[in-house]
């Protein structure tokens, strides 16, 4: 008798809490960054530091969240970083940069390399 083993599927939602603090925190960085407070609160150059654990953050937030393949894990933050830095062209007194993207990059991968050698 041939029996086909069972596979479990692992589901895509690991935690509902980290998914929701991940998709408030995005939220947050779009509404709160398009208010004129927002105009230079971090001087330069701890603006690069501030995106690079933003978007480090974020990548271990989703990690938490989501079973992504590792890929997909390390682009979403990078998107929503480019998207954060596109939306900043039309807002008046903000300045949108690749530095501020390549900095956020570097956070992503601090955070999976820190995720990869703690797992």
């Amino acid at each position: 008798m041939n029996v086909k083993p069972k596979t479990t599927k692992q589901p895509l939602v690991r935690s509902r809490f980290w998914l929701a603090v991940g998709l408030l925190g995005v939220s947050a960085l779009f509404v709160l960054g398009a208010q004129p407070f927002a105009v230079g609160i971090i001087p330069s150059p701890f603006d690069k530091l501030a995106h690079a654990l933003l978007f480090g953050c974020l990548f271990l937030v989703l990690d938490s969240a989501l079973a992504l393949p590792l890929w997909l894990a390390l682009m979403i933050p990078l998107l929503v970083s480019a998207g954060d830095e596109f939306h900043q062209l039309f807002l008046p007194g903000r300045q949108p940069g690749l530095a501020d993207w390549w900095a956020g990059l570097c956070g992503v991968l601090l955070a999976a390399c820190w995720r990869h050698f703690r797992r």
